[in-house]
């Protein structure tokens, strides 16, 4: 698959988080640790997308949010091809 993006696991992905509170107060800021795997696949999907990190950060993090609430329900996340034919699936670890 050409530009087909490295898959991480999800506990290289996890590392420190700190948080602090900005001047605006409906903000937070963090910093974490990313291992050099997540690090250079962050920076990658940044490098095409032309979003900035935190921009990718919070996409990811609304896509998951809307993987975890669809398993509570019994339902699933999925990519699918034009012919919807399933290629993909997002588990959430309980």
């Amino acid at each position: 698959m050409p530009n087909a993006q490295k898959s991480v696991p999800e506990n290289q992905l996890a590392g420190e988080i700190g948080t602090r509170s900005t001047s605006d107060k409906s903000k937070k800021r963090l910093n974490l640790d990313l291992s050099a795997e997540a690090y250079e696949l962050l920076q990658q999907i940044v490098d095409e997308s032309g979003k900035s990190m935190a921009e990718v950060l919070r996409t990811g993090l609304a896509l998951y949010g809307i993987a975890q609430e669809e398993s509570k329900q019994g339902g699933k996340l999925t990519i699918s091809d034009k012919d919807n034919v399933v290629k993909k699936e997002l588990v959430i670890p309980k």
